[in-house]
């Protein structure tokens, strides 16, 4: 029996590199409000005992964690890999981290805009401006205690 059109579609999505485009197309709407350090959801097989093989995929590892901004002095609340966890301790901060990267590798909405918040408040604390207010993810709580005497 021939394949019907669906037949050919179902081909197409065993292209590893079509079922990556695919679900890059379908994810931007969360990758754009975390840190994802270049990482993105990734594809091959599952490969059984009896090497029968499986098209599958596997997803960044994305944690909610609280890092600290210099430039702002504040706990920041971010949506960050672990990979980005990783990058972030090599580079001494979240600030270096920001200031540092490439914005390839940043790949996000929030990532820039950190970045450029983070340049412009070092560049008004060199020159003695007024300094710009914490980012809305700042966490209220440590704003408090940083606050109070």
């Amino acid at each position: 029996k021939r394949m019907s059109n669906g037949g050919a579609s179902f081909l197409r999505a065993m292209n590893p590199r079509a079922l990556l485009e695919g679900f890059q197309k379908g994810n931007p709407g969360r990758a754009q409000r975390a840190l994802y350090a270049g990482r993105g959801i990734g594809v091959g097989n599952q490969v059984s005992f009896s090497e029968h093989k499986t098209r599958r995929t596997w997803k960044p590892n994305v944690q909610t964690k609280r890092l600290w901004s210099d430039s702002f002095s504040t706990m920041l609340k971010l949506r960050v890999t672990t990979h980005a966890l990783r990058c972030i301790d090599k580079e001494g901060g979240l600030d270096n981290y920001l200031v540092n990267t490439q914005p390839d590798k940043l790949d996000s909405a929030l990532g820039m805009r950190l970045k450029d918040q983070v340049a412009e408040q070092r560049r008004r604390k060199a020159s003695g401006e007024e300094l710009l207010p914490p980012p809305p993810m700042a966490d209220k709580e440590a704003i408090k205690a940083f606050n109070t005497p």
